[in-house]
């Protein structure tokens, strides 16, 4: 079995992203690696550096409060944790990222926030899951 170096794990705030949150942070620890975590805010909320809506920046603050929540959570269990917040199509941002990073795994949880999205275009973790050229870890 080949050694975890690097661990992108996608978080949107769920119950599901915090589970695997859990589980990249378990899988750091193993492998003594760092985590990177990702919160991608989607394609219509344009500017995310410069919020101008107040549903951007609703979603700005919800990623900023998410990945330090993360960081804690990774500090307090020994873990080097380091956050990106990006904007675009969710599931081809967190691929990206974790090619970007020379990731040997992703982990993600299998439900997102947006469960009427899911239904209309299909999750997140499924398109990650059949695009991905790197292994999937999907916690439920």
């Amino acid at each position: 079995m080949t050694k975890i170096k690097n661990i992108v794990v996608a978080l949107d705030g769920s119950k599901s992203s915090s589970n695997a949150l859990d589980y990249a942070i378990y899988l750091a620890r193993q492998n003594q690696t760092t985590l990177f975590g990702i919160y991608v805010i989607p394609m219509f909320s344009i500017n995310y550096k410069k919020p101008s809506s107040a549903l951007a920046k609703m979603f700005v603050d919800n990623g900023k409060k998410v990945l330090m929540e993360a960081k804690i959570r990774c500090a307090k269990n020994g873990v080097l944790f380091k956050e990106k917040m990006a904007n675009g199509n969710e599931g081809f941002m967190v691929i990206s990222y974790a090619k970007k990073r020379k990731a040997s795994i992703i982990v993600m949880g299998s439900r997102g926030r947006s469960n009427v999205r899911e239904l209309f275009l299909g999750s997140v973790s499924h398109y990650v899951v059949h695009k991905s050229p790197i292994p999937v870890l999907v916690v439920k």
